[in-house]
């Protein structure tokens, strides 16, 4: 019993003996165990769908390595390890950078291609070594931001269990951001468009008052006096492009024969529709966005049919219609 029990410890050993080849560099001088990098000062974003590259920085890391492994035919076993502040992200070996719909993925290529990005664990065949490494940014939601970004981060490569190397990274890169918001917002509390009391004559002969109103929009995560378009549509009862139906059209004591028409300065009709979104103009700067300013006219109209007195109130929504 004794004796079966040694067997069974000795084969148990050999098989962890085997699981991690030992590695040795063959090269001479051997790779210095440290490589420090430094990123671009700037780092200027491209449109992407989320999930894929909005900017990739590329730096060459160690040439001419030579690496021998024991064990698994020549199966190699590598591991990469990153140690940073950042927090990974809902996507796959992707970080969050705390800047709003940017994250970071570091990628190393121990051949041709930057395939493998941390934290990963594989092994192959061959003698692969870190070449080059490519820091990658990832839009991670429909917002995007821009901003300083401290790129402070340890990568650590290790083959066979044994060897190591490290990338080392100090500093900061701005993310310069011209082709995405952040994010838009109303300003202010709802409009209130007061249309007052019109005569059913006036009414009749087009002679009623317009009455303007108009609504901000503050737009941040862009550069101060980037003036780019924000559009809106519009959402209510409405029969058509720039009319809107009465509330509780029908009911007694509510008026008929007639809705509201609605236009803006321009003298566009309002869009009911997404497809058919029209600009706000570019208003100011403030400390923490762009500000858009939509204005419009609204008055009485006939619709048709007989016009009887009543409450003509109604009401709609405006829809930010961007990136």
């Amino acid at each position: 019993m004794r004796k079966l029990i040694f067997i069974l410890m000795f084969l148990f050993s050999l098989f962890a003996r085997e699981a991690f080849a030992d590695c040795r560099w063959t090269s001479w001088p051997e790779p210095e165990p440290v490589k420090d990098i430094i990123l671009p000062a700037r780092t200027i974003i491209k449109a992407a769908p989320i999930g894929q590259e909005l900017a990739k920085h590329k730096v060459d890391l160690w040439s001419g390595v030579g690496i021998f492994c024991e064990g698994h035919g020549g199966l190699t076993p590598y591991t990469l390890t990153a140690t940073t502040a950042f927090i990974p992200s809902a996507l796959p070996q992707v970080y969050e950078t705390g800047i709003k719909g940017v994250g970071v993925k570091f990628c190393l290529a121990t051949f041709s291609v930057a395939n493998d990005c941390a934290p990963a664990s594989w092994g192959v065949y061959g003698s692969g070594y870190p070449r080059f490494i490519e820091v990658v940014f990832v839009r991670t939601g429909r917002s995007v931001a821009s901003g300083n970004l401290p790129m402070n981060f340890n990568l650590a490569w290790t083959a066979g269990g044994n060897l190591s190397l490290l990338i080392r990274s100090q500093g900061a890169t701005e993310l310069v951001n011209d082709v995405f918001f952040a994010g838009c917002e109303s300003v202010g509390a709802a409009v209130n468009v007061q249309m007052g009391k019109q005569t059913i004559q006036s009414i009749k002969n087009g002679s009623v008052r317009e009455v303007p109103f108009n609504f901000d929009v503050r737009c941040d995560g862009l550069k101060p006096d980037t003036k780019v378009p924000v559009k809106v549509y519009f959402e209510g009862n409405s029969q058509a492009d720039g009319m809107l139906k009465l509330s509780n059209a029908g009911q007694a004591g509510v008026a008929s024969g007639v809705g509201i028409s609605l236009v803006n300065d321009k003298g566009v009709k309002l869009p009911f529709d997404i497809t058919r979104s029209v600009a706000l103009d570019w208003n100011r700067e403030v400390a923490d966005g762009s500000v858009y300013r939509f204005t419009g006219k609204a008055k009485y109209t006939p619709t048709g049919g007989e016009i009887t007195p009543g409450k003509g109130d109604a009401t709609m929504s405006f829809v930010i219609n961007y990136n």
